[in-house]
C-alpha cells in the first residue's frame, strides 16, 4: 500500500491530502505521518500540482498526538524524542520548504499536534464549526511540532501565551478575530472553496507562484538588503522562463490591438 492513514488524490491544479483515521479525529499514527511526508514529495514533484490542501475525514481535523501511546509509557524520555524528530517533526520541516501554496481546510477539532499542522499551512480555511485547542498544557506537555515558535509570530507574543497557556478551546468567532483563519464557510461549502481558491492562484505561471513564496520564506529570514539581492537573482531566472516571454508577449499583442 502506497499510503496508510490517509488518502491522496489529484484534481489539477489541486493536490488534497486527507488524514483519514476518523475513528480516533484523525490523531497522528506513526504510518499516517509518513504516508503525510511522502504525499507532500509526491506533490512538490508534480507539475500538474499548483496547490496542496490538507484536510481531514469524518468532520475532524486532527486531533494531535496518540494519547493512549503516552499513557502506555510508549512516549517517555529518548522515545518521545525520536518520535517527534524522526516522525512528527518532518512534516512541519518538509511545510517550512515547500514552494507551492498550502492550504488546511479545517473541519471539526485541530487540538495539539493537529493544531500546530494547521499553524505550519500557508493558509487556514475553516468550517464554521471548527474549533482549535493548544491542548499540551493539559496533559503536561509544551508544543512539539512548531506550535511555539510559529504562533507568536503570527498572533505576537501575549496573545500566543494565552492560547498556549491557558489550553483552552478557541471557538469560530474568536479564532476569526484573532486572524488564526483566513476563510470560514459552512461545512459543506469547505472544500469547494478551496478548490476555487486554489484555480485563482493556479491560472498564474507555476515558476512565479514558487519564487513568490520563496521570496516571502526568505524575506522572513534576512534583512532588506540581502532580500532585495535574492530577489533580483529570482527575477533575473523567471525573465528566461517560457510563461514570463508569454504573458509580456501576450499584454504586448493586446496593447496593439486596443490602438
Amino acid at each position: 500500500m502506497e499510503y496508510e492513514d490517509i488518502l491522496y488524490q489529484v484534481e489539477s491544479p489541486l493536490a488534497t491530502i486527507t488524514l483519514n483515521r476518523p475513528e480516533i479525529k484523525n490523531a497522528f499514527t506513526l504510518p499516517m505521518l509518513a504516508s503525510v511526508e511522502r504525499a507532500l514529495r509526491r506533490a512538490v514533484a508534480d507539475d500538474r500540482v499548483k496547490v496542496i490542501a490538507i484536510t481531514g475525514a469524518g468532520g475532524s481535523f486532527c486531533s494531535g498526538g496518540n494519547v493512549k501511546d503516552m499513557a502506555s509509557g510508549q512516549l517517555q524520555s529518548w522515545e518521545m524524542k525520536r518520535y517527534l524528530w524522526e516522525h512528527v517533526q518532518r512534516v512541519p520541516l518538509l511545510l517550512e520548504d515547500i514552494d507551492k501554496p498550502v492550504i488546511a481546510a479545517i473541519d471539526g477539532v485541530a487540538y495539539g499536534g493537529g493544531f500546530d499542522l494547521a499553524l505550519a499551512c500557508d493558509f487556514r480555511f475553516a468550517a464554521d464549526r471548527a474549533s482549535f485547542c493548544s491542548t499540551f498544557v493539559r496533559i503536561g506537555l509544551a508544543p512539539g511540532d512548531g506550535g511555539a515558535y510559529v504562533l507568536p509570530r503570527m498572533l505576537g507574543r501575549s496573545k500566543a501565551l494565552d492560547i498556549l497557556l491557558t489550553g483552552r478551546v478557541i471557538r469560530m468567532d474568536e479564532a476569526r478575530e484573532l486572524g488564526l483563519v483566513d476563510r470560514v464557510v459552512a461545512p459543506e461549502r469547505l472544500l469547494a472553496e478551496v478548490q476555487s481558491y486554489a484555480g485563482e492562484m493556479a491560472q498564474w505561471p507555476l515558476p512565479a507562484i514558487r519564487a513568490i513564496k520563496r521570496a516571502v520564506n526568505q524575506g522572513e529570514k534576512s534583512d532588506l538588503r540581502s532580500h532585495m539581492d535574492y530577489v533580483s537573482s529570482q527575477l533575473a531566472l523567471l525573465s528566461e522562463t517560457p510563461e514570463h516571454l508569454e504573458a509580456v508577449n501576450r499584454l504586448v499583442a493586446g496593447q496593439r490591438e486596443k490602438k
